[in-house]
């Protein structure tokens, strides 16, 4: 149905209702129930590509509104959420009626996050970075930095 993935690696039960938008890398292990949710799937810019040796835990969702992109050799832990869309929050307007914003998400080379994470839009993960278990990362982080918390904040240098 023109998914997209390099020899290599495993791919289990996905959740996707537009695989063209998908591109995998060779050596992969995607883990049961991960959701890849294209949301404008008729917008050419809007995508998610995932790197070679790329491990992507059980029940993982990308929630894709312009375009996700994760680096080679990353971990990705279970239960992890990534959206690259949020709404405004202008008090005089309903909150169902705010306008959507949106911001690419991109995960460069070597990251480690962990479970129960929320990565959040206009984030970019540097080289070598690893997130703590449970954080909510709101804001762009440095390469080679440990990153924890909610929201994520610095920890130390790896």
């Amino acid at each position: 149905m023109g998914l997209r993935i390099k020899p290599g690696g495993s791919l289990g039960r996905i959740h996707c209702e537009w695989p063209n938008k998908i591109q995998i890398g060779s050596d992969c292990t995607i883990e049961d129930n991960v959701v890849f949710k294209i949301t404008k799937p008729f917008n050419e810019e809007n995508y998610i590509q995932v790197g070679d040796r790329v491990f992507i835990g059980h029940a993982c969702q990308f929630n894709c509104n312009t375009k996700i992109i994760i680096g080679n050799d990353c971990l990705i832990a279970s239960n992890t959420t990534l959206v690259d869309t949020g709404h405004e929050i202008n008090r005089n307007a309903k909150i169902n009626m705010q306008p959507c914003t949106v911001g690419e998400i991109i995960i460069d080379d070597d990251v480690w996050i962990g479970t129960n994470c929320a990565i959040l839009k206009g984030v970019r993960i540097g080289k070598g970075s690893i997130i703590g278990a449970g954080s909510v990362v709101n804001k762009s982080i440095p390469a080679y930095e440990i990153w924890a918390g909610a929201p994520a904040r610095f920890i130390k240098f790896r």
